[in-house]
C-alpha cells in the first residue's frame, strides 16, 4: 500500500509570475483550419464557415490599429502519437488535422501576413506547452481577443489559461462557433464569469 511522506520542512508557495506589461493588444485566431470548418470535412464545427468573414474583418481592422495577429492551430502525427489518450481511437478511426495535409491549412479568407505570429499547439489550449505566453510579452501585450473554433473547447481552454497568466481578456462573440446553440451561449456565460468581455 502506498503511504504518503512527510516532504521536510515547510512547504514554500512558488512566486506568481510577473503580470504581462504593455498597452499592445493580440487577436488570436484558434483553429480556423480546413477539417474544422469546411462543410463535409471530419470535424466540421457547425457555424464555423459563417464566422469567416468576421474573423477576416477583425484581422484587418486591427492589423491597421497596430495589435498583433496570432494564428494558433492544432496538427496531428498520422499516427496519432501526439493525440490525446482520450480521443486517440476516435483519431485513428477518422483522422483530421494530420501535418501536411489540406485539412490542417487554414481556410481560404484568413490569410497570415509575415508580421504576424503562427503556432502550433500541442493540445486544446494555445499555451500548453508553447512558447505563446513569452512571446506575448516580447511584444508588449497584456490584452487578448480570442476567436475561432471550437468555443467550448480549445478557445475556451485558451482564453481560461490567458486570464489566469493575467491578461485582459475579450471574446468576439460573432467571431466564435461551437457545436450547437446552447453549447455557445453556455460556453459563453461562463466565460463572462471570469470576468472575460464578451463583445456582441
Amino acid at each position: 500500500m502506498y503511504a504518503a511522506r512527510s516532504l521536510p520542512g515547510p512547504l514554500q508557495v512558488s512566486a506568481a509570475a510577473p503580470l504581462p506589461e504593455g498597452s499592445r493588444t493580440a487577436l488570436l485566431v484558434v483553429d480556423m483550419q480546413n477539417d474544422f470548418v469546411e462543410t463535409g470535412s471530419p470535424r466540421q464545427v457547425p457555424g464555423a464557415k459563417e464566422i469567416i468573414p468576421t474573423i477576416a474583418n477583425a484581422v484587418s481592422r486591427m492589423r491597421m490599429q497596430g495589435d498583433l495577429i496570432v494564428w494558433a492551430c492544432r496538427t496531428h502525427s498520422a499516427d496519432g502519437s501526439n493525440v490525446e489518450a482520450a480521443r486517440k481511437p476516435q483519431f485513428l478511426r477518422n483522422p483530421y488535422a494530420v501535418s501536411g495535409t489540406r485539412g490542417a491549412e487554414l481556410v481560404d479568407g484568413l490569410e497570415p501576413w509575415p508580421e504576424d505570429l503562427s503556432l502550433v499547439k500541442p493540445s486544446y489550449s494555445a499555451f500548453f506547452r508553447t512558447d505563446l505566453d513569452l512571446k506575448l510579452r516580447e511584444a508588449g501585450v497584456s490584452k487578448i481577443v480570442g476567436c475561432g473554433v471550437d468555443l467550448s473547447r480549445c478557445v475556451r481552454a485558451t482564453m481560461v489559461e490567458a486570464v489566469s497568466l493575467g491578461y485582459e481578456c475579450t471574446v468576439l462573440a460573432p467571431a466564435v462557433a461551437s457545436r450547437d446553440d446552447q453549447a455557445l451561449n453556455s460556453n459563453l456565460a461562463d466565460l463572462a464569469d471570469l470576468d472575460i468581455v464578451i463583445e456582441e
